[in-house]
């Protein structure tokens, strides 16, 4: 995945968990996201973007 791929309303899975793009910053590669769960925002850089095509929660589980 590129930067230029990362785009307001994007469903995205960091490290710091799962949310929907709220802002991206180009000048520091640093995308904002908002909580799916209880809209908490928070920031994260784009080395820390997971690229599975698929955003999973921590609640979910797998059978």
């Amino acid at each position: 995945m590129e930067f230029n791929d990362i785009h307001i309303g994007m469903k995205c899975g960091s490290k710091k968990g799962s949310g929907t793009v709220t802002w991206v910053d180009g000048s520091t590669r640093t995308i904002y996201m908002s909580n799916s769960t209880n809209n908490n925002c928070f920031e994260v850089n784009f080395e820390e973007i997971i690229e599975d095509p698929q955003v999973h929660n921590r609640e979910d589980t797998y059978y």
